[in-house]
């Protein structure tokens, strides 16, 4: 049995292909999804969603977002999806170094602070 996975972005849908699972970056850790997984939904974090294909392995960064799992479906809206293949590990060290020296000086510059240094954090391990 398969799990269909469709991940969509504010442009379109990025993919829509069967696996045999998914493994989620959810915001608190990963999450695997079998086939005939019990519904959820949940936030995303910013980290590397894999899947596994007739094909073979097929791995993305995921930007955040939400997911839901229904009847063997998994939907993720999300803001962006990279394919894993098109990181640069200098680009992700080089964001990370650079969300680290954004000032934090009111709530909203810490939220914004924060929020760049879990994407860049998750980016660099999708990288790698």
């Amino acid at each position: 049995m398969a799990i269909r996975c469709i991940v969509v972005t504010p442009e379109r849908t990025e993919l829509d292909t069967e696996a045999t699972s998914v493994t989620l970056p959810m915001f608190d850790g990963s999450l695997g999804v079998l086939p005939n997984r019990a519904p959820m939904i949940g936030r995303l974090g910013y980290g590397k969603l894999e899947l596994e294909t007739a094909a073979g392995p097929q791995r993305f960064f995921v930007d955040g977002g939400f997911a839901q799992v229904e009847d063997n479906t998994v939907n993720l809206l999300t803001s962006r999806s990279i394919p894993v293949d098109l990181l640069d590990v200098g680009e992700a060290e080089k964001s990370l170094e650079e969300a680290l020296e954004m000032s934090a000086k009111t709530p909203e510059q810490a939220q914004l602070r924060e929020t760049a240094i879990r994407r860049a954090r998750g980016q660099l391990r999708a990288a790698r």
